[in-house]
Order: C-alpha cells, then sequence, then structure tokens
C-alpha cells in the first residue's frame, strides 16, 4: 500500500521542465556585453565601459591616490558612471552623466573667462583650467587646487555662484563632461544594460502638456554608446517530448570613446608626474630632515616646472615646492655642519682628557705618551723602534724597543703609560725604554 501510495503522489505532480537555451548572437555592432564582474579583476587600461557603484559614500578623487589627492563628489549605491581607463586598482571615470548631475568646480576670476549679460555662464576665451572642490575642508576655493577638466577657448559653462576669497575670486561651475575623476575600483563593478541606459536619464522624466511622462531616449541616442543586439533562442523540453520555443531580442550597451589626442595624452602625462611628485612630498614630510632625498625630488619638480604648457595652478604648486624644498635643503646642510662641529669638537676633548690622563699619570710611569712609528728607526738600516709622543705638543719623549709579549705595531695611535727600564745606547746616542708592563690611557686616536 505503501508503494502504491507514492506512486499516486508521483503521479499527481506537475510535469517537470528541463530548460536549455541555445544562443546565436547576431551582433549587430562589434562588442561584448557587459558583466557584473567587479572592476579590479578587469586588466589595467581595461576597454572603456559603464559601471554601477557598489556601495553608499564612495569618494570621487582628484587623483588615483588617497595621499596625494583630495576627493570632490561622492557616489552612492546604483550610481553609473563611465569608466574610461583603470589602472593599478582605480577606475578613470568622466564627470558626465546623471551621477555628476549636481558636481560643480572652480574657474578662476581672470581675463580668460567672460561672463555673459544675463550672469548664467561664463565662456572661456583661452584655455583654463577648471579645479575641483576639496570636500575634505568644506569645498573652499583657498584649498581647492587640483585640477580635473580643462576648458577650451570658446567653451561654455553654466554659473552656479560667484566665490570671492582673499587670495582672488573664483567661478563655481557646472563640471563639464571631459572632467575627470577617480574612484576605487572595489567599490564598482560592470554595469548590466538596463543600468547603462539610465547613465544620463533623468530620475523621474518631465511630464508632456497633456500629462503623460515624456519618453526618454535609450542609451543608443547617445553620443559615445553602440548598442549590441542579441537574439536568443529558448527551447523547453517537457517530460512527454514536447517543446515550447520562445525568441527573445536583448540588448547591451557599450562605451566608445575618441581617441585621446596628443595634447591630452601630455596632459595626463603631466598631471600623473605632479601626481607621483606630490605623493613623494607628503612621504618625505614625515622623515627626519636630515636624511631625506631632497636633492632627488628637487629635479623632479625642476623636471615638472620645465614641461611646456603646465597647467598654472600645477605650476604654482611646483614653484611653491621648489622654494620649500631650497629651505629644507639649507636646513639639512646646516645640520650636517653642525654635527661635524659636535664631532671635531668631541675629538678635541677627547684629546685634552688625554693630556690631563698623561700629566696626572707621569708620576707613575716612566713615560707617557702617543705611540707611534718612528720614520727614522724604522728596522732597516738603524734598529727598529718606536716612539712616545706627547700628546698636546706631538714632540718625542721617549723611544721604545720591542719587547717581548707585545705587539706595539698594533698599539700605535693610542695613549699609553709605559713602565720599564731605561738604558743609554751609545751607538744611537739616546735613551730607550724597555716595556715591562704597557697600560692604555686612552682608545686609540684617528689622524
Amino acid at each position: 500500500m505503501v508503494s502504491d501510495k507514492n506512486e499516486m503522489e508521483r503521479a499527481s505532480l506537475p510535469s517537470v521542465l528541463f530548460t536549455h537555451a541555445l544562443v546565436a548572437s547576431t551582433l549587430l555592432l562589434h562588442g561584448a556585453a557587459l558583466t557584473a564582474a567587479p572592476l579590479q579583476e578587469a586588466a589595467v587600461g581595461a576597454t572603456p565601459h559603464f559601471a554601477t557603484v557598489t556601495a553608499d559614500n564612495v569618494y570621487v578623487r582628484s587623483g588615483p591616490s588617497v595621499q596625494s589627492s583630495y576627493p570632490f563628489g561622492k557616489m552612492d549605491r546604483g550610481d553609473v558612471v563611465r569608466v574610461v581607463e583603470e589602472n593599478f586598482g582605480w577606475a578613470r571615470v568622466q564627470t558626465a552623466g546623471r551621477a555628476f548631475a549636481d558636481s560643480f568646480g572652480y574657474v578662476t576670476v581672470d581675463d580668460r573667462v567672460q561672463m555673459s549679460t544675463d550672469g548664467t555662464t561664463i565662456t572661456a576665451s583661452a584655455v583654463t583650467e577648471v579645479r575641483a572642490p576639496n570636500i575634505s575642508t568644506d569645498s573652499t576655493p583657498d584649498s581647492s587646487w587640483k585640477q580635473v577638466a580643462r576648458l577650451e577657448a570658446g567653451a561654455t559653462l553654466p554659473v552656479v555662484q560667484r566665490i570671492d576669497t582673499e587670495r582672488g575670486s573664483v567661478w563655481s561651475v557646472r563640471l563639464p563632461e571631459s572632467g575627470e575623476g577617480w574612484i576605487n575600483s572595489n567599490f564598482l563593478r560592470r554595469a548590466t544594460a538596463d543600468e547603462a541606459r539610465g547613465y544620463d536619464q533623468e530620475v523621474a522624466a518631465p511630464a508632456s502638456a497633456n500629462g503623460v511622462a515624456s519618453t526618454v531616449q535609450p542609451a543608443a541616442a547617445q553620443e559615445g554608446v553602440e548598442v549590441v543586439t542579441e537574439s536568443v533562442t529558448q527551447e523547453t523540453l517537457t517530460i512527454d517530448g514536447s517543446r515550447d520555443i520562445e525568441v527573445k531580442t536583448v540588448e547591451t550597451t557599450e562605451v566608445v570613446v575618441p581617441a585621446k589626442t596628443a595634447e591630452q595624452v601630455a596632459a595626463e602625462r603631466r598631471r600623473a608626474l605632479f601626481a607621483e611628485l606630490e605623493g613623494k612630498w607628503l612621504v618625505m614630510k614625515g622623515q627626519p630632515i636630515e636624511s631625506a632625498e631632497l636633492t632627488a625630488l628637487y629635479a623632479g619638480y625642476m623636471t615638472l616646472a620645465a614641461e611646456p604648457g603646465l597647467e598654472r595652478a600645477i605650476k604654482a604648486t611646483a614653484a611653491t615646492r621648489l622654494e620649500q624644498i631650497e629651505v629644507q635643503q639649507d636646513v639639512q646642510e646646516r645640520i650636517t655642519q653642525l654635527k661635524d662641529t659636535k664631532a671635531r669638537l668631541a675629538q678635541e676633548c677627547e684629546q685634552i682628557n688625554g693630556v690631563a690622563s698623561a700629566i696626572e699619570a707621569r708620576s707613575e710611569y716612566t713615560a707617557v705618551g702617543v705611540l707611534n712609528a718612528s720614520i727614522v728607526y724604522d728596522g732597516k738600516t738603524l734598529p727598529l723602534l718606536f716612539r712616545l709622543q706627547d700628546p698636546a705638543s706631538g714632540q718625542t719623549t721617549a723611544y721604545l724597543t720591542p719587547a717581548d709579549g707585545y705587539q706595539l705595531s698594533t698599539m700605535v695611535g693610542t695613549l699609553i703609560g709605559v713602565k720599564g727600564d731605561t738604558s743609554y745606547d751609545d751607538a744611537l746616542k739616546l735613551d730607550t725604554i724597555t716595556p715591562r708592563t704597557i697600560d692604555f690611557l686612552s682608545p686609540k686616536q684617528s689622524n
């Protein structure tokens, strides 16, 4: 009965479906569909693409470094950005799309930009830089010096406001789409096709006059975006052998970024060199000044300052660093001179102490002095003798004959006290001392 009951229960179950998909791709435009893989797994310099932010309060920084850059914006989970390049855990993104709709930058008020008559826009009459606001210092213009965009002559930007500071005045402007920022790749993943379509769409489409929401253009209508269409055939096989076939069309998007000009490549190289030098400068500031590699860092900033077409903000910072390093080099040289003076004084004090010891010890020894070899009595034509010199005047005070048990040659340069037998040498016409005991009165002196 149990077996029959199980058979009946199995017979009452719905038909089990086994599904498999056969994908036949008909690519209208070349490119690969985006996946949701983390960006840090991508190769350095990966193909430009859309990416989705995976956490809240993710910083957008002015450079690919925590030490030498500062944040000028924040992204939230789900924001979509356009990644231009990936390098060593950092993604370079364009300041474009819905995620950067409220971002702003600073342009110096000078003769390179003109305000429109209605006060809503500025137009560049010459190349000028757009600086990123340093949100870690409340976005004050005086502490915001990193360039994130280059405003070409004739370009126009919307003005947010004018800000006057002690160091000058700036326009607060909307960031151009040509601007660039850096995001830690750990907080990004490849965007899906639906996420990429919403890259520069508004959060809510504006309503038309009849109250019906207007249609937002898909990503295919945007400049720099291509659509890849795939036909997906899905076949469902039931247990009785019948087949249910359904064909679906899937669209994915791929970013198409124009090739960089030689001027853009040179500007990126200059900014990368500047960021590298600034990072080294911050590290060196935490090191003892007497051992810092100031000369090498000075040469690096000199090379940067000599670059043609260097942005004004970077050039001004490089000039400041050169002045600061020159001051530190002067301090470093003075510290070295002070150490040399202290070493010389210490040596002189040692010599003075030796003289004092010699004076005090003379009553206890046959002779006291600094042991040295004799140039005259060198053991060649005349007998081998060593001489004792007065530590103050350097004059010879006595001659020692080699004695068993003492290697006098190893004591040269040392202040010693000698107790021994004094005898007059008729052939040499001088007194000599044969040591019985030798005491060291001071360490060996350096020449």
